[in-house]
């Protein structure tokens, strides 16, 4: 145990180093994380990966659009695309998001971290119907048309305008997600993530739901929550889908 977090605590050195001048400032950050519920193994994730490819430039199989400026991140119609392949950059970025999908729909498992302060905002967050179309997330592909949740790193991209207005790209970063712009893997709003879905009624069987909706594969969020997170982690954050048994 003390070696994990010993480790933990080296990374986050490099993460936040900048800012947290001293060994006791840095532990400070890392057991405040901690302390609000954030997976420890996840977050060791988090801080290795950051540490081990600062400044890595990642290949991404792409696809542009015929009749889209060429720079637009717009997903089209399959027959209006053409393959293409891309390099993204990782930096140092102060926000990340650790969604923990062992948990049920019904916890906040979507983790926003501030790495310079520690500060940490949970979310609900809504799995793909090919992974399970339950509470749990059980399932996971990087198959196109699967519709399961994909494990591993993002990186986020720019926006554009879609069908719950405005969504963030990801990139994959692992043979895990690797397809992920080309199977559409977004963050975005959706009106079936929170606790009023939660307690409505299947009209199936007249019971209350118990769970969150589900989505073709993307981890979406409400639509409130959407509006506040995007522009936060746009153009640089990291995520990880997360979970221990799967990864």
């Amino acid at each position: 145990m003390f070696q994990k977090f010993h480790l933990i605590l080296l990374c986050l050195v490099a993460v936040t180093s900048v800012h947290a001048k001293t060994p006791r400032e840095r532990q400070s950050i890392e057991q405040k994380i901690l302390d609000q519920g954030v997976p420890g193994g996840a977050l060791k994730r988090m801080t290795e990966f950051l540490f081990e490819n600062q400044g890595r430039q990642f290949q991404q199989e792409l696809y542009i659009c015929e009749g889209q400026n060429p720079e637009s991140v717009k997903p089209c119609h399959e027959n209006k695309r053409t393959a293409t392949t891309a390099t993204v950059t990782l930096g140092s970025p102060e926000n990340v998001v650790i969604i923990d999908y062992s948990a049920p729909s019904t916890d906040r498992r979507f983790f926003q971290i501030n790495l310079v302060t520690g500060n940490v905002i949970k979310y609900y967050v809504a799995h793909g119907i090919g992974s399970g179309k339950s509470n749990y997330a059980t399932k996971f592909s990087n198959t196109k048309d699967s519709r399961q949740t994909s494990l591993g790193f993002y990186l986020t991209g720019d926006t554009y305008s879609g069908s719950y207005g405005k969504t963030l790209r990801m990139y994959g970063l692992e043979p895990s997600n690797d397809q992920a712009y080309n199977r559409d893997i977004v963050l975005h709003g959706a009106w079936y993530v929170g606790k009023d879905f939660i307690r409505s009624r299947d009209p199936s069987t007249g019971e209350p739901r118990g769970r969150l909706g589900v989505s073709w594969g993307c981890p979406a969020v409400s639509v409130p929550i959407s509006k506040k997170v995007i522009p936060i982690l746009k153009s640089g954050s990291v995520i990880l889908h997360y979970h221990p048994d799967f990864m």
